[in-house]
């Protein structure tokens, strides 16, 4: 296959931290609407070591197609810089996201390490780096419950496709043009487009296995990006066509050589894949309707037996939906549980529902993709009023940005459309508000994936996974309503601040760890050699083959 290197180059200078001292002037935020009553002053975390960030350890020999010099030289080290580790967010709003806290004006936020620390007014701490939180809030990072990560490079090429035109195009034709650099971009890329949009966690639904360099290369793109993370390895074959980036002997003498594959990528690459690690191994064992179940169950076992910390699947797509009620026989096989995240599910019977609560698995809802895409509506609140643990995602960049304020907007608003149309005559009240919607963007993506303990809400004890925004742009002065602001009128270009696992990764509204016109010089690059090989795909020979998806959904 024809793979251009990367260029070789420095690290240029970047963007400064600009702190105030803590003795400096802080302006007061007016105390305004609040969904939760507030009950604190001050709340603080209990003492406990300083913990490694648990990325786990990633064997040089593993990513013989990125240079190791290369691969630094995307990473900007800032900790000579200012006080790293120890930081204090002064006279913000905070949205907790916790109803023992509450909403709280005036207030300061402690991160310590990778920890929240304390959350309450007037705290002082004059050996913690300070940044101004007037005319701000701040509120914990999105948690993005289901993402293709790899497709950053594909962005914009299907604003106008149904699912049909996804499964032929992205998945059988771009998703076979990629060599393992373009998987390393795809998945820095998206996870830093995830990043800058205020998702500090995202489940990597990765079906970029062309080979054992793409799937170590993929790992290490979201290593580099400092993103909270769990990579979770795809059994789906990507079609080998002449051109394409597919070894076609390895496809034809060993068509399964991708669970061992998986398997290694376990034992190398994360050799904890504790809860309390940045970035875990997770498992897809395969395509309901089109892996046949045995095999389907079989391969979910064998993830279990890998230690994946989560198994996840599509399932349930509307009118796409097949009737085989895979969820109904993942039970009668003793295969459910909270370690199951199921994408979509927007046909789930009433019977499948209960299972999904009776069993504790999570759910991703992803609005946008639903909608245009023919899945039928959302399901999120559905699910979460009868009780099931149910986050939101963002699915695909090629339609799609990572704007998790979109897909809460999207969720929130067809919900409220649906429920008016179902009312006779004219609508009198709002049964959805925007506290609801914000809670699914986090902590209830956060008890999807069963990480409720750590993220998802501003507690002190939990990672410091938060982000600030800006209320001083056009579009956000006044604010009367600081929770509306956040759901229905803020944008990625209002967040100033992002940390990840109390590291500092988006500040002054840019990205600071990383050296991104260099990133984005090789991301157009690894884009021109992709579609180059992508326009030589047979596309005719490939339907003709039954290698997509389109007969298949043609049929149903």
């Amino acid at each position: 296959m024809s793979d251009p290197a990367f260029s070789a180059f420095s690290v240029a200078g970047f963007m400064q931290l600009t702190t105030r001292k803590a003795n400096s002037p802080v302006g007061k935020f007016p105390d305004q609407q609040e969904y939760w009553p507030t009950k604190l002053r001050v709340s603080v975390a209990p003492h406990k070591a300083n913990q490694n960030t648990g990325h786990g350890k990633y064997p040089k020999k593993a990513f013989k197609y990125i240079t190791p010099s290369i691969i630094s030289s995307f990473v900007c080290s800032q900790r000579n810089q200012f006080n790293m580790g120890k930081y204090i967010i002064k006279n913000a709003y905070v949205i907790s996201i916790d109803r023992n806290i509450g909403n709280v004006s005036d207030c300061d936020v402690i991160i310590e390490d990778d920890t929240i620390k304390a959350v309450g007014q007037n705290l002082q701490y004059s050996d913690h780096t300070v940044i101004d939180g007037t005319d701000a809030i701040v509120s914990p990072g999105f948690v993005d419950t289901h993402r293709h990560t790899w497709q950053a490079q594909t962005r914009t090429v299907a604003t106008d496709y149904v699912l049909v035109d996804y499964f032929v195009n992205l998945r059988n034709v771009y998703g076979s043009s990629y060599g393992p650099n373009d998987a390393y971009l795809g998945n820095l890329c998206g996870a830093l487009e995830s990043i800058d949009s205020g998702t500090t966690y995202i489940v990597d639904h990765s079906h970029i296995q062309n080979s054992p360099e793409h799937s170590d290369a993929a790992v290490q793109g979201l290593k580099d990006s400092k993103i909270r993370a769990v990579f979770c390895y795809a059994l789906y074959k990507n079609p080998w066509w002449p051109g394409s980036t597919l070894d076609k002997k390895r496809e034809e003498e060993t068509p399964n050589w991708r669970i061992e594959d998986a398997r290694r990528v376990r034992q190398n690459c994360f050799q904890s894949n504790k809860a309390e690690d940045l970035l875990r191994f997770g498992f897809v064992p395969g395509e309901p309707d089109l892996t046949p179940f045995d095999e389907l169950c079989d391969n979910l076992q064998k993830g279990r037996e890998m230690g994946a910390a989560l198994t996840t699947l599509h399932t349930a797509f509307g009118k796409h939906d097949s009737g085989s009620r895979y969820t109904l026989q993942l039970k009668d096989r003793g295969l459910l549980g909270p370690d199951i995240l199921l994408s979509h599910c927007n046909s789930l019977t009433d019977e499948e529902i209960e299972a999904v609560r009776e069993y504790k698995v999570g759910v991703s809802a992803t609005p946008d993709t639903e909608l245009q895409m023919g899945m039928d509506h959302p399901i999120g609140f559905k699910l979460t009023d009868r009780g099931c643990r149910c986050g939101l995602g963002v699915d695909v960049c090629c339609s799609t940005s990572a704007d998790m304020f979109h897909q809460m907007r999207l969720q929130l608003q067809t919900q409220r459309h649906l429920e008016h149309h179902s009312v006779s005559g004219i609508p009198h009240k709002i049964s959805r508000n925007c506290y609801d919607v914000l809670e699914m963007a986090t902590m209830g993506g956060a008890r999807a994936v069963g990480l409720d303990h750590l993220i998802g809400s501003i507690t002190p004890g939990k990672k410091a996974d938060l982000i600030l925004t800006r209320c001083d742009s056009p579009g956000l002065v006044p604010v009367h309503d600081h929770v509306g602001a956040l759901v229905q009128y803020a944008r990625p270009s209002d967040i100033d601040t992002v940390f990840v696992n109390g590291e500092l990764l988006k500040h002054e509204y840019k990205l600071v760890h990383v050296d991104w016109p260099k990133i984005r010089k090789e991301l157009r690059d690894s884009t021109k050699g992709i579609m180059k090989r992508a326009a030589k795909a047979p596309a005719d020979e490939l339907v003709a083959a039954g290698n997509t998806f389109k007969q298949y959904f043609i049929s149903k």
